[in-house]
Parts: structure tokens; C-alpha cells; sequence
């Protein structure tokens, strides 16, 4: 079992109740998706304190710049609704340039029985301590000259007490997207110079979020941005054939079932399947949470029969359309480089996901790029993925 499966199963162990807060008002005012409701800076840190706060690999080859931080506040929708969200903005100071970089953060569990104030990127508070998703790879690529935006997502920060739309890439993307349009706003409004370029990362499932949101955004939003790159640690593609490992291995114990539970939940109830919970599981589930504490390390003994069943028969046609929606693997032509990366020893997200997405994207005629880490697990190749990410975008800005 992998440090991450131990460290996550322990935290869920914790989790004896449900964290949740009141729903917060949106916004007063006539606001639209993507508009900015406010900016509002936080602090600076120079060079030096960076290289202090990057643990993941030394940072001193590469800092260049003292950066500033703010929160981005932006009205976007959730289920067809309209909220505000929040993201963290990370401009590097003197930059003659803006090269807007998008970071999509890994799995985290939103919950303030389990610190979710010390994860969630909008509330950084400068410290050399927790919020390693900030220090790392945001410090890191901020002070290599890149812009860096890092959203909440929903569940986390201003909206805790939502379900986060977990590993369902659709519904992940329109918060992100509207936040990415609400920077551009701030950026105009400094009077900083930008050509919609845009370069994307993400690890775990911000790996999924950032390699699935290069295709929206070419296919959508090409006035809005031209997507240069993007780039992936650890992602899961290929969720249908990741989905499927779970079912041919029901009658064993697996040690990220919690997680991918939770999967299940989210894509039932954020994708047009919407079914009562009973209709898949075996035990009672009416939130994120229950669905994460399962009773079972076994999806036979977790998810109900008449699920499982249907699933493995084929006969359950709108699961296989959602899994395959939620696959980015194959069938798209991504205008831009995509690099992926993958430790050959991650037993939570398996490499054939990138060996599938490298194989799909590279027969649809995309310019893919793969770094395989020998003995790499999901969480060993950070300082990798942050070097290599940053040599390969700095050829192309």
C-alpha cells in the first residue's frame, strides 16, 4: 500500500462526522459566468522565501522572481446554478510577460475535520508549512516567470459543504474555465500584457481535469484562449477502463475503493444518471461522505448487485455513455503539445492510463510527449513532474 492510499485511509478513518458550513449568498449584482466579483491581494514572497517553501526539488536553479498572491472571488454555476467561487492568483513581479498557467491541484478530501483550511488554495497564507500543491508546483512555476491560477474547485474554500463534482471532468471544468475568465479580467484590469495563451497542469485527478480541459476549451473557447500545452502527472484518462479494473477485481480487497466510491457517487449524481443512491450501493449513502466510508474493501460488498450485474452485462447503456464521456484518452485531436507523465509503479492511478492516452491522442494525430518514472509511485515523482513541466513549457512560450 502506498504512502497516499495509507495516508488517505487514515484520514477517512478520522472523518466520524460530516464537515459541512452554511451555503454562502452569491454576489449582489447583475453577474454573469466568468465574471470577476473581486480580487484581493494577500502578500508577496521573494525569491529567497520561495526557494524556502519548495520541498518537492531545489528550486534555486530556476527562481527567477518575487511574487505576489491574491484570491480571485468569480460567480460561476453548479449544477446549472449560479455560485461564486474562488481561486488562488500568483503573479511573479517584473515579468515582462504573462504566461497564464493553469494548475489543477490533486485529490483532496474536503473536510474541516481533516484541515481542508490547509489544502484549499485560495486561503495560502504565505507559511513554509502544509498547502503543498501552492508551494510546490504554484511557488515553483510563479517564480520561473508563469502566472499561475489555482482553483478551489467546488466543495472547497467559499463553497465547502458542496459536494465536489470528484474525478467528473464536465462539471469540473465549468468552475475552472469561469475561473480562468475571471483572471483574465484581473489581468486586463493591471494592465498586464496577454495574448490568450495558456498553458494547463494538474496531477491525480487535476491531471484528469487539466489534459480533459484542453479539449473543452480548443472545442469551445478558442476565441477566449489558445491552448499551448498541457500537462499531466498521474492522471486517469482512460476512466472507463480505470472504472472497469474496479469490477474485475470485485471480490478483492482494494485499498483505493474509498476513493473510488466516491467516483461513483459524484459521476452518478453530476452526470444525467442522477439515480436514487439504493440503486447502487449496497449500504446507505446520501452524501460525499457516506459514499467514501465504505463498509468493505470489496466492490462486491460495497456496490449493490443489480449494479454490478448490469454493469458487467453491458446492459447498463447510460453508464457506459457517461464512463466513456468521462474518457479522454482517444478520439480528439489536441491542438497544442500534451505531455504526460507516470511513475510505472503508481498503484492508484496505473500507468496504462498515459500509455492509453499517449497511444489515443498520438493516433489522432496530436504531438504527445510521455515520461515513464521507473519506480515511480503516485506521489514520488512531484520534483520530476515540476522540472520536467517547466523545461518543456519553457520551450514554447
Amino acid at each position: 500500500m502506498t504512502d497516499f492510499i495509507k495516508s488517505l485511509l487514515a484520514a477517512i478513518i478520522s472523518l466520524v462526522t460530516i464537515s459541512c458550513s452554511k451555503d454562502e449568498d452569491i454576489a449582489p449584482g447583475n453577474h454573469s459566468r466568468g465574471d470577476l466579483i473581486e480580487a484581493m491581494e494577500k502578500g508577496s514572497l521573494s525569491k529567497a522565501e520561495i526557494i524556502e517553501r519548495v520541498t518537492e526539488l531545489d528550486a534555486r536553479g530556476f527562481a527567477e522572481y518575487d511574487v505576489t498572491y491574491e484570491t480571485v472571488t468569480y460567480r460561476t454555476q453548479y449544477m446549472g446554478k449560479p455560485i461564486d467561487s474562488r481561486g488562488l492568483l500568483i503573479l511573479p513581479k517584473g515579468a515582462p510577460k504573462v504566461h497564464l498557467l493553469i494548475y489543477c491541484h490533486g485529490t483532496e478530501l474536503p473536510s474541516v475535520r481533516l484541515n481542508v483550511e490547509k489544502i484549499t488554495p485560495s486561503l495560502y497564507d504565505g507559511g513554509k508549512s502544509d498547502f503543498s500543491d501552492v508551494r510546490n508546483m504554484g511557488l515553483g512555476w510563479a517564480t520561473a516567470g508563469y502566472v499561475i491560477f489555482i482553483p478551489d474547485y467546488i466543495g472547497f474554500g467559499h463553497t465547502l459543504g458542496r459536494d465536489h463534482p470528484y474525478v467528473y471532468f464536465p462539471e469540473m471544468f465549468v468552475s475552472n474555465i469561469d475561473g480562468l475568465l475571471a483572471v483574465k479580467k484581473v489581468l486586463q484590469q493591471k494592465g498586464l500584457d496577454y495574448d490568450n495563451r495558456l498553458f494547463l497542469a494538474g496531477w491525480s485527478q487535476g491531471a484528469g481535469a487539466a489534459v480533459s480541459a484542453h479539449k473543452y476549451i480548443q472545442e469551445n473557447y478558442a476565441g477566449e484562449f489558445t491552448v499551448v500545452a498541457s500537462s499531466g502527472l498521474a492522471g486517469p484518462y482512460n476512466f472507463n477502463r480505470f472504472a472497469e479494473s474496479f469490477l474485475e477485481r470485485k471480490n478483492e480487497n482494494i485499498d483505493a475503493l474509498p476513493i473510488f466510491s466516491w467516483g461513483v457517487y459524484s459521476l452518478n449524481k453530476f452526470s444525467a444518471l442522477r439515480r436514487p443512491t439504493d440503486q447502487l450501493y449496497s449500504y446507505p449513502v446520501y452524501d460525499q461522505f457516506s459514499s467514501i466510508l465504505v463498509p468493505s474493501k470489496k466492490p462486491a460488498e460495497v456496490f449493490s448487485d443489480y449494479f454490478l450485474k448490469r454493469w458487467a452485462d453491458g446492459s447498463d447503456l447510460a453508464l457506459k455513455q457517461i464512463l466513456a464521456t468521462n474518457s479522454f484518452h482517444q478520439g480528439w485531436h489536441p491542438l497544442g503539445k500534451v505531455f504526460l507523465h507516470h511513475g510505472d509503479a503508481d498503484s492508484l492511478v496505473p500507468e496504462y492510463n498515459t500509455e492509453d492516452a499517449y497511444n489515443g491522442l498520438t493516433a489522432a494525430g496530436g504531438d504527445i510527449k510521455k515520461y515513464i518514472y521507473p519506480g515511480g509511485t503516485h506521489i514520488s515523482e512531484l520534483g520530476n513532474f515540476i522540472s520536467n513541466t517547466l523545461t518543456e513549457f519553457n520551450l514554447l512560450r
